[in-house]
């Protein structure tokens, strides 16, 4: 089920690049009465539907749970940055971000390059601010999974194997 919800995700995506691309090819009228409201609702929900997915699937951050018991309100209990306001700039920047990916779809700017580059820096910044928490949260849980931890005696036994002199020929 997770599979089919995180297609469903990059599937919001196309009815927004659809109707971006459509924007030359219809009359002004018909844009302003009917596809770009359309697109806008479109955007909408591929943003937030997007945002949703960075910050409570792929990053497990507790912001929607509404999550206030924990020491660190609205976020998971282990954290592996020390400072609380690096994941809020993270989830709100997150928001913004996701939606300049959106307005740089808009069709009125295809002929902008020098905006169509900088939005495209700020996607490329977002995905690199996307890395460290997704990181982050399968970190988490591979130190919660029991099942993968190997005890140390093995661990020590096939270091010594690994580094030994007599496994390696030149």
């Amino acid at each position: 089920m997770t599979s089919l919800s995180n297609a469903l995700k990059y599937a919001t995506s196309f009815p927004v690049i659809f109707l971006s691309a459509l924007k030359y090819h219809v009359l002004p009228e018909m844009w302003h009465g009917v596809y770009r409201p359309l697109w806008l609702l479109c955007s909408v929900i591929n943003s937030c539907f997007s945002f949703y997915w960075d910050v409570s699937r792929d990053w497990d951050l507790g912001f929607f749970s509404g999550s206030f018991k924990s020491r660190n309100p609205l976020l998971r209990t282990n954290l592996l940055y020390n400072n609380k306001w690096v994941y809020y700039w993270a989830i709100s920047s997150n928001l913004l971000l996701r939606c300049a990916w959106t307005y740089k779809l808009s069709a009125h700017l295809r002929h902008n390059y020098l905006t169509v580059f900088t939005f495209s820096g700020l996607e490329m910044l977002r995905r690199f601010q996307w890395i460290f928490f997704r990181v982050e949260n399968e970190y988490n849980k591979m130190l919660t999974r029991t099942s993968l931890q190997v005890p140390m005696k093995e661990m020590t036994i096939e270091a010594e194997r690994l580094l030994s002199p007599s496994h390696h020929v030149v």
